[in-house]
């Protein structure tokens, strides 16, 4: 008797759980986005957004709170139920918590990873006014002037950051890291050459090289990129250097493994949805959805990657 009520109770349990999913979402959900509006993120919130709202028929809403830990904090701490989602980066979830004493959460503890929704090759660009065309003559280059040029990022301990700081490591050049607040303005300030060169993701870059305003160089993913596939990756000049943005979607912790899982497939159909992928792609975003545990396997891997590089380089974050 004892073990058939539990059995009923488990049984219980689990129609709950599936009616609980079934439900989901009969209200508006908000997607969290941890960045400023037009920052890049925002090319990949929105279309995603707007094809969740039409599958479920209720609105997700995307909410930019930028700040280094504002949104992230927002989410974490968020009900959950299933009606408040992160778009955390690689900034948010993986260098932030390397470089940040002290913060006011916790991305193992505090999220469930749901799915990696796209990856982003960062581009290696360089103002046309520095002369070089190639990675090679860029590095000759960094090597013959050790710390005569300069590179911007998005901020100290940004992937961006720790992207060249990772170059220079494995070709022995030296330059001199110029942080700003946020991708934006160093960009502004590439094209303007009061900085050289700088690793941005393509969505942020592709319009000035197209226009001639900044040169590519190499892309930071293992392949070539499509849509720039007459720019080597940097691999193929450096062997073994690889280094991908990305964006993914995130539960707060006690997130119902059935919402979870159906938010998780639903935004996989989303991003194979013709008119969503159109979109990304020519942002230079691609599609790459995964499971939850993938996505926290990425972490520790980026995580592991970049405390060493923190290391090795005497990098000092704070």
């Amino acid at each position: 008797m004892r073990r058939r009520s539990l059995l009923l109770l488990f049984a219980a349990m689990v129609c709950m759980r599936s009616a609980a999913a079934g439900a989901f979402p009969d209200k508006p959900v908000r997607l969290i986005v941890p960045f400023s509006a037009g920052a890049a993120a925002d090319s990949v919130a929105r279309p995603l957004a707007a094809k969740l709202t039409e599958y479920w028929g209720q609105q997700v809403l995307v909410e930019n709170r930028g700040g280094l830990t504002t949104g992230t904090q927002a989410a974490a701490t968020a009900a959950p139920d299933g009606y408040t989602l992160l778009l955390g980066a690689a900034s948010t979830m993986v260098t932030t918590p390397l470089t940040v004493a002290k913060l006011p959460y916790d991305v193992r503890r505090d999220f469930i990873p749901i799915t990696r929704l796209v990856t982003l090759s960062p581009i290696l660009t360089v103002n046309p006014a520095l002369g070089v065309k190639s990675l090679k003559d860029f590095i000759t280059l960094a090597k013959a002037k050790p710390g005569q040029l300069n590179y911007a990022s998005s901020g100290m301990g940004a992937p961006n950051h720790l992207g060249m700081e990772y170059l220079l490591a494995m070709t022995d050049a030296d330059m001199e890291h110029v942080p700003y607040k946020g991708a934006a303005p160093g960009v502004v300030d590439l094209v303007g050459n009061q900085v050289q060169a700088g690793f941005n993701a393509l969505p942020s870059v592709l319009a000035h090289i197209k226009a001639g305003r900044l040169v590519a160089l190499a892309v930071g993913s293992r392949q070539r990129s499509p849509h720039l596939p007459g720019v080597p990756a940097v691999g193929e000049i450096v062997p073994g250097f690889e280094y991908v943005a990305w964006y993914g979607l995130f539960a707060p912790t006690g997130t119902p493994a059935a919402i979870v899982e159906k938010i998780r497939v639903d935004a996989a159909r989303a991003l194979a949805a013709p008119e969503v992928a159109r979109v990304l792609l020519a942002d230079g975003s691609d599609p790459a959805p995964g499971s939850g545990p993938e996505l926290a396997r990425l972490i520790e891997e980026e995580a592991a990657l970049w405390r060493r590089i923190i290391k090795e380089r005497n990098l000092k974050l704070e």
